[in-house]
């Protein structure tokens, strides 16, 4: 059973507005995302107040939740409080993910290819995916359907793959082996891609004046801290891409990224799933979940 976090009350962070949650016990499990929500009852005494808060860890999609009361009057003699640990939701079997990519996959992929060339929101990566699923998401409610589960942090859904950086052909045919399809969501760390290319032969030319390539092979590398793309298809061991502030900056583009050509980091490949698999991140408490 999990064991409930040191929830520092001395600090008072509960009784601020808004509230300093989550706190620092939780942060430092990993990346998450939060809400909360007040409410307060009047008697006799005075005012009682009632906050409750729900976190969810991203890289898990584990959630606790946290119940705190505590009387105006006296919010340090008479605070109380609950914690409510919910574990992350079971895994996908295979045909739950291959029946969640004829779901959403291609109208996904259709979705960011419609918009190469334009910027998405604030332009940045992450937002083009986000932005795609909120559109989405209103389309298949407008029929009647699931919508598709939003992105929470860097979480795009089903995680079917994770690979690091390779030693040479450690991570042949993985994209094959793990059925990545066109509308599944790449989300990359400190990744860094060393691209050998073969100069042309073009005689008596300087180095100064080929623009500080040599003559004979030429490297181009590409760092990204963090990254989020979304798969249109592939070839081989190469995962051919839409992405926004990539090779076009705070713009939509197509880049191609060869699992080979990575020398440091990580990949995340997520399949977006319904929103029923795990439900919205909400502030309520119900002693029965």
């Amino acid at each position: 059973m999990p064991q409930d976090f040191d929830l520092n009350l001395n600090s008072l962070w509960y009784s601020k507005t808004p509230p300093a949650f989550p706190v620092s016990s939780m942060k430092a499990k990993g990346p998450c995302t939060s809400t909360y929500s007040w409410s307060w009852e009047q008697d006799f005494s005075g005012t009682r107040k009632i906050l409750i808060c729900a976190v969810r860890w991203t890289d898990t999609l584990a959630t606790t939740k946290v119940r705190v009361t505590w009387k105006d009057s006296d919010p340090r003699g008479t605070v109380e409080t609950q914690q409510m640990h919910i574990p992350p939701p079971a895994p996908l079997s295979e045909n739950d993910l291959i029946a969640a990519h004829e779901t959403y996959g291609q109208n996904i992929a259709t979705w960011a290819e419609a918009v190469v060339g334009t910027t998405v929101g604030d332009g940045q990566c992450w937002t083009l995916i986000y932005q795609a699923l909120l559109d989405l998401a209103d389309t298949y409610r407008q029929y009647g359907k699931e919508a598709p589960r939003i992105s929470q942090g860097r979480n795009h859904g089903h995680c079917i793959l994770t690979l690091a950086a390779p030693t040479p052909g450690s991570n042949t045919g993985l994209l094959q082996l793990a059925d990545v399809r066109p509308g599944d969501i790449l989300e990359m760390r400190s990744a860094h891609f060393r691209i050998i290319e073969e100069a042309p032969a073009v005689p008596d030319v300087t180095q100064q004046e080929w623009g500080g390539w040599r003559k004979g092979p030429r490297e181009k590398n590409i760092r990204l801290a963090h990254h989020t793309a979304i798969v249109a298809r592939l070839d081989g061991d190469v995962a051919n891409v839409v992405e926004q502030n990539g090779s076009i900056p705070m713009g939509v583009g197509l880049a191609s990224y060869h699992l080979e050509q990575m020398v440091r980091g990580e990949i995340e490949i997520f399949r977006v799933i319904g929103e029923s698999w795990c439900g919205n991140l909400e502030a309520t408490w119900d002693e029965d979940q």
